[in-house]
């Protein structure tokens, strides 16, 4: 039930995320021709337009064809929306192609946060801006029966550990770690009761021994 709850609450990217150096995107062109290509966001914030991966595709009149993955041309996508993006992108494709569309997906982030401890799958996971701890948890498949959600600590960029919440905003690059419950498991319980039985026998023995 737990990891219902937080399976129904994990984020897709926001609308407005704007793409950081080092995302890295796919850039789709169909239509006339039809191929695809990733890169990534480079250090100046630029992307390639290129011709890659071309179909058969008959040309039409002042359309240029070009030879292998012939570069198109560059553009500035950095801080820009994903639809924004495309739009850039789209301005250079079809100064060569005619009846084509373009779309442009996330394929990496290169911002990450951490997400370790008590869930189903601990990994790294992109970094969502404005996501929060409970987000996270949710991308890993929630937290096993045994995770401690009351204690979660949140470690910074800089190695600074934080007592955290569900409803803590990571940083970028954070770790978040969902601790064991002290007791979080039938053996557990089975465990510390024989414990309990057993000082208590000590106790009772000691009892009757030094007593008499």
């Amino acid at each position: 039930m737990i990891t219902l709850l937080f399976l129904l609450t994990i984020p897709s990217i926001p609308e407005d995320y704007k793409l950081e150096i080092g995302d890295e995107i796919a850039i789709t062109v169909s239509g006339k021709i039809n191929f695809t290509y990733s890169q990534k966001i480079s250090p100046e914030g630029n992307v390639f337009i290129q011709s890659g991966g071309l179909a058969l595709w008959s040309p039409g009149e002042g359309e240029i064809v070009p030879a292998g993955a012939t570069v198109l041309g560059i553009v500035k996508i950095l801080n820009r929306t994903l639809e924004e993006a495309k739009e850039i992108a789209k301005e250079t494709f079809k100064k060569y192609f005619k009846d084509i569309d373009v779309s442009i997906t996330l394929v990496r982030f290169e911002d990450v946060v951490y997400v370790e401890g008590a869930v189903v799958s601990p990994r790294a996971y992109p970094f969502f801006p404005g996501k929060t701890a409970r987000d996270y948890i949710g991308l890993a498949g929630g937290p096993l029966s045994s995770g401690n959600l009351k204690d979660i600590k949140i470690t910074t960029p800089e190695n600074k550990i934080i007592n955290g919440s569900l409803d803590t905003i990571p940083l970028r690059n954070s770790v978040i770690n969902v601790p064991q419950s002290k007791i979080y498991a039938w053996k557990d319980y089975i465990a510390i009761l024989g414990g309990i039985s057993s000082i208590v026998y000590w106790i009772t023995l000691t009892k009757d021994t030094w007593g008499k």
